[in-house]
């Protein structure tokens, strides 16, 4: 089954004061990724092409947000709750 048929419009997650979201795109196996900081003017901190499946790119969006919130000395969260449409 391909990714199109599992999720159409994305997946979202809050990561706690950001905000993560997987969208498939048209190529195969093909995901944009995005973090965005909602305290900041300029929300957007991170915008990627990734490929693999659609678990693989949860994961490197929440590693994205870690590493975000870790440079900043916040505490990241363990885990991520997806809601996908």
């Amino acid at each position: 089954m391909s990714h199109q048929q599992e999720i159409w419009h994305g997946c979202r997650s809050e990561y706690g004061p950001l905000e993560l979201r997987v969208e498939p795109t048209a190529s195969s196996n093909g995901f944009k990724i995005y973090v965005e900081d909602l305290r900041l003017e300029a929300a957007m901190v991170c915008e990627q092409m990734v490929h693999g499946e659609l678990e693989s790119a949860q994961d490197s969006v929440a590693l994205r947000a870690h590493e975000y919130l870790s440079r900043d000395g916040e505490v990241p969260i363990e885990k991520t709750k997806w809601r996908c449409s």
